[in-house]
């Protein structure tokens, strides 16, 4: 069965325009170049100081670039857009036409954070078809480690490549400049990354707040992200400090919630 799951907190930007390419090409951590009407990619706007501000997907439809963006955003992603658009010939607004969809197993779009989560595909509101509960789709994200803005990240506050989003494909190195660029590349080469994302299990409880205080032999050492209770087990992200003098390996067997043990499954 290819289940199909409704993200009804997505929704959609367009830009069109002679200058679409060229103008979000300085604004964004990836190469917009490689999106097409057959290629998705994923890809984050940063703060000058090179900290996270959005993320989204984009792809080609005809001659507009489309960005899926979570949708409690989109106002303040076309503002940001708009002020950063100066003389550009680009026309920046809401499509409220398209809705975005999850497929298990087939769709247009094979997810470019990772493979294994499936696809992303996009369809008008009469296209629509039966779904299933986005709990299925919120278990095999946080399996494969892969945040999500709205749930994991803070806003001009969380620096990305903590959160995992080179592994995610979101960031061309040969691209050039953009905005927050400079950090993120000096980061990158010197490897000066002090936290990392995990997927781990806690049993015996089936809900979990978010940021909830993970400590290691009674000293804080990282907090909870989103979590999903799926088949009878708790499943989180978790954000982790890298000790610089001990091996996680050793850390990662005395981790813990409120006294109950943390299970790091990847």
């Amino acid at each position: 069965m290819n289940n199909l799951i409704l993200l009804s907190d997505r929704s959609i930007i367009e830009l069109e325009g002679i200058d679409r390419k060229s103008f979000l090409q300085g604004l964004i951590s990836n190469d917009v170049n490689k999106a097409s009407q057959e290629n998705l990619i994923y890809a984050a706007m940063l703060g000058a100081q090179g900290r996270f501000l959005y993320d989204f997907f984009i792809f080609e439809n005809g001659e507009k670039l489309m960005l899926d963006c979570f949708a409690a955003r989109r106002d303040e992603i076309i503002q940001k857009l708009n002020f950063y658009k100066l003389r550009s010939k680009v026309v920046i607004k809401k499509n409220d036409e398209l809705q975005v969809f999850f497929f298990e197993k087939s769709g247009k779009f094979i997810d470019p954070r990772n493979s294994n989560l499936g696809y992303r595909t996009y369809l008008t509101k009469d296209q629509k078809d039966f779904t299933v509960e986005k709990i299925l789709y919120d278990f095999k994200r946080i399996s494969l480690k892969i945040p999500e803005s709205e749930a994991d990240l803070t806003y001009d506050k969380s620096f990305i490549l903590e959160f995992g989003f080179d592994d995610l494909n979101a960031i061309d190195y040969q691209k050039g400049c953009y905005v927050g660029q400079e950090l993120t590349a000096r980061t990158h080469y010197l490897g000066q990354i002090r936290k990392k994302i995990f997927h781990v299990k806690i049993d015996q409880i089936k809900a979990i707040e978010k940021n909830a205080e993970i400590t290691c032999e009674g000293k804080s050492v990282g907090i909870i992200l989103s979590s999903v209770f799926f088949q009878s087990e708790l499943h989180a992200l978790a954000l982790i400090k890298l000790a610089q003098d001990q091996e996680f390996s050793n850390i990662k067997e005395n981790l813990q919630f409120s006294g109950q043990k943390i299970f790091v499954v990847s």
